[in-house]
């Protein structure tokens, strides 16, 4: 019974599905386990990703998982917002999007497609 309080105690997030390539002409570069921004919040302990896809433009993409909904939702809200930054929340993930010299139809479509496979990764 001990093995089985202690594997619940110690959630390890799943690695979020980001893809690869995005339309049109985003490519991932590169993705690897990150501290969370300074910006979000500690509160819940975030397990975050990062990826940083090249384009028309350059993003950063941070996903960090929260044990729970509720905690990457109060994330989102506290927050501190920044210039050409966008967050958002899918599940249990704030996402956090920083893009430089990128054209609003791409980055919309980036966005788009990263809350697209957070959802179907569930």
């Amino acid at each position: 019974m001990p093995i089985l309080l202690a594997a619940c105690g110690t959630a390890q997030a799943p690695a979020p599905d980001l893809p690869q390539s995005i339309s049109p002409g985003w490519s991932r570069t590169s993705f690897a386990r990150a501290s969370a921004p300074k910006s979000i919040p500690r509160a819940g302990e975030p397990q975050c990703w990062k990826a940083d896809y090249a384009g028309q433009g350059a993003a950063e993409v941070w996903a960090c998982w929260y044990k729970a909904g509720a905690d990457a939702f109060e994330g989102v809200q506290r927050a501190r917002a920044e210039a050409q930054t966008v967050k958002f929340q899918e599940g249990n993930y704030l996402v956090l999007v920083k893009w430089n010299g990128t054209p609003k139809a791409n980055l919309t479509a980036l966005v788009r497609t990263i809350q697209k496979a957070l959802q179907t990764g569930r």
